[in-house]
């Protein structure tokens, strides 16, 4: 089930790299089966990303492949821009909820090598290009969602059996850590009693501390316990934000239902997701 998710700018070379991974597995990994998903497989057209409505359907799309296609014996390469980091990390946690090895694969071809590319293809209009590059979100690999992360240079050999990046790909996605679920997805089977009193009570309370902390000056970080830590935003965040949120956090959670031990972990998660400081 593992999934290998590549990213670039338009013309990169990115189709190829994941032909030359897909080739790889097949001959490195043959007790797996290889699934290459991408625009040309669904037959999503370039014009789908002049427009925001289209260019949701389509990522919806390739989300369901992905769904779809993961199993223990089945590599998924996910082979487009990806250029929304929020949408690498919603594939992030698909991997995750499936116990997944995940990586990412950015092809890292200069701007100008890809517009010339481009234009021997004819594959992406010049303006079209300019907006796809500017609202490129580059991968990071301090993110936990872009790690591990490999950038192949377009002049790099090609990513064979024997290329040094492509067996660091593979032994990270055979041999490594399998992602553990988020607290806050974490199914609980018993039903307590005060299940909902500890989830309002503990969230209340975390808000408090976060609104003191901020009043006085404090720290960027607050520990919750030994494990958990919540990292401010620059900007201070109002009293009414903070409780919206912790409302979405109750919602979510009244259904999906987690130890109460692991109710500040999880809510530090949701939080930090929030104020985009994980």
């Amino acid at each position: 089930m593992p999934i290998i998710l590549l990213t670039g700018y338009p013309c990169s070379g990115k189709s190829t790299r994941a032909c030359e991974i897909s080739a790889a597995f097949a001959a490195s990994a043959k007790d797996r089966k290889v699934h290459v998903i991408s625009d040309e497989t669904h037959d999503i057209r370039s014009s789908v990303y002049r427009d925001a409505k289209q260019e949701k359907m389509a990522r919806a799309t390739i989300m369901s492949d992905i769904k779809r296609n993961l199993s223990r014996d089945t590599i998924v390469i996910v082979d487009g821009l990806n250029y929304i980091k929020g949408y690498r990390y919603q594939i992030f946690c698909e991997a995750k909820a499936e116990e997944s090895t995940y990586a990412i694969v950015h092809v890292g071809t200069p701007v100008e090598v890809c517009r010339e590319w481009n234009k021997k293809a004819n594959a992406w209009e010049e303006d079209l290009f300019d907006q796809l590059v500017f609202r490129y979100e580059e991968p990071n690999g301090m993110n936990r969602w872009d790690s591990p992360l490999y950038t192949v240079s377009y002049s790099d050999p090609a990513l064979n059996a024997e290329n040094i990046i492509f067996k660091q790909l593979f032994n990270s996605i055979i041999f490594g850590k399998v992602k553990p679920p988020n607290f806050a997805t974490i199914l609980k089977p018993a039903v307590l009693t005060d299940y909902i009193y500890e989830l309002d009570k503990q969230t209340q309370e975390v808000v408090k501390l976060i609104v003191e902390r901020q009043a006085d000056g404090g720290a960027q970080e607050i520990w919750l316990n030994d494990t958990s830590s919540v990292t401010l935003s620059v900007e201070p965040m109002h009293t009414a934000q903070l409780q919206r949120i912790r409302r979405n956090f109750v919602a979510l959670n009244k259904v999906r239902q987690i130890d109460t031990l692991r109710i500040k972990g999880a809510f530090a998660e949701f939080l930090n997701r929030n104020f985009g400081t994980e």
